[in-house]
């Protein structure tokens, strides 16, 4: 199964992956980490280009986008599958 890990180096703000197509977001806390595991079925009709996924760099964080309609999965370090909106900062 294809998949990216996620990091946050900084040390004093939170840090934004975004999903796509599903447009979901997961928020990393300054020491984080996380995975994205790509159901790897149909990749093989489904790419985009030559890649299993492509990740562009924004203001905001790093967007991911999968080259499969089929659904990922996003793992903390224990394994645990997290939900959408994981780690949301609150908004005051």
């Amino acid at each position: 199964m294809p998949r990216i890990r996620f990091t946050n180096p900084h040390s004093d703000k939170p840090f934004l992956v975004w999903v796509e197509p599903w447009a979901e977001e997961y928020w990393l806390r300054p020491g984080d980490a996380f995975t994205i595991e790509f159901d790897e079925s149909d990749f093989a009709e489904q790419m985009i280009g030559n890649a299993d996924f492509e990740v562009s760099w924004c203001d905001f964080g790093i967007l991911v986008w999968t080259a499969s309609g089929k659904d990922v999965a996003v793992l903390d370090r224990s394994g645990t599958k997290l939900q959408h909106g994981h780690q949301r900062p609150s908004e005051n």
